[in-house]
């Protein structure tokens, strides 16, 4: 597959990386409440694995197998996901009080939902952070991206997750995690496992933002 194919996801992700850069985004501590944009970044989100997958198709290339979306032995799966999870658990413990990026991200909110408005919101939140938006970066980075990218996909992949995250003080956490995430679909030659580590990682970000509280 052309590597052109992550040009344009590329330029978007540097554009909103810069706009956050010359923006004053406000406080966004409880950015989690904020349905509008929950919403909107859903969508955003289906319609990159929406690109992925149209990328395969133009391509003439099999939908599953470019983007690596197969079965993988269960056993070896599991104790891969497994270090890799934890491995980023453990940067994450180590680099967010210095970068302060989970605050700064919306996901760590200074109070618990108080109006229906808030509950409807926090759902909305579980569903696009936990669900949609763990599949579809997968699918764009892990998938399109290595399958575009070749050898140099790890690095470049990881590189480009941390910018399309759009905050500077994420940058250095979620590169990381994103080495991790590459070099665990490097190892399983699939985007499932690493769909289920970014699934519980983002999942028990979460659960401890509002457990915290």
């Amino acid at each position: 597959m052309s590597p052109w194919w992550m040009l344009l996801p590329a330029i978007l992700f540097v554009l909103n990386f810069v706009g956050g850069l010359v923006q004053d985004t406000g406080d966004r501590a409880n950015a989690v409440y904020d349905l509008p944009t929950l919403v909107a970044s859903g969508a955003i989100e289906a319609a990159l694995a929406g690109y992925a997958m149209l990328a395969a198709r133009v391509s003439a290339e099999p939908i599953a197998g470019t983007l690596a979306i197969r079965r993988v032995p269960l056993r070896p799966a599991l104790v891969t996901g497994a270090v890799g999870l934890v491995v980023i658990l453990a940067s994450e413990a180590v680099l967010d009080p210095i970068f302060n990026g989970g605050a700064q991200q919306g996901i760590e909110p200074t109070h618990g939902p108080q109006t229906t408005h808030q509950w409807v919101a926090v759902a909305v939140a579980a569903v696009m952070l936990v669900l949609v938006a763990p599949v579809a970066e997968e699918l764009i980075f892990r998938g399109l991206g290595f399958a575009a990218l070749g050898p140099v996909a790890v690095p470049v992949t990881s590189l480009l997750f941390a910018i399309a995250h759009g905050l500077p003080s994420l940058l250095v956490e979620v590169a990381v995690a994103g080495l991790v995430l590459a070099e665990i679909r490097r190892r399983t030659a699939s985007v499932l496992p690493g769909m289920g580590v970014h699934i519980a990682f983002n999942g028990i970000a979460l659960v401890v933002a509002f457990l915290t509280l």
